[in-house]
């Protein structure tokens, strides 16, 4: 049986050297529901709707370094706002 990579359910991200946490797994549930409402109907077509390439988009879902536009963008597409998945301050560890 293929070994399955666990995603990560969040990531820790520095914008104007502020350290934030991102839940990733809020916004991977909010991908799902757009696609089952059909506002979207994948990850590209995510990309394609806020100009990103489908990597880029790719590495954010991952929790990988986006900047701080591409991290707004998806989640306004996404009906998201940055105060849902992100905490900042002392709510915010270095464990995932």
């Amino acid at each position: 049986m293929a070994r399955r990579l666990r995603r990560p359910i969040s990531a820790l991200v520095y914008y104007r050297g502020i350290r934030y946490r991102l839940d990733l797994e809020v916004c991977r549930k909010a991908l799902v529901r757009a696609q089952i409402e059909g506002k979207l109907d994948s990850m590209e077509g995510l990309a394609k709707l806020i100009g990103a390439s489908r990597s880029t988009v790719s590495r954010f879902f991952s929790g990988r370094n986006t900047s701080l536009t591409v991290t707004l963008k998806v989640l306004d597409a996404l009906g998201l706002g940055f105060d849902d998945v992100a905490r900042s301050g002392d709510d915010v560890d270095d464990a995932a």
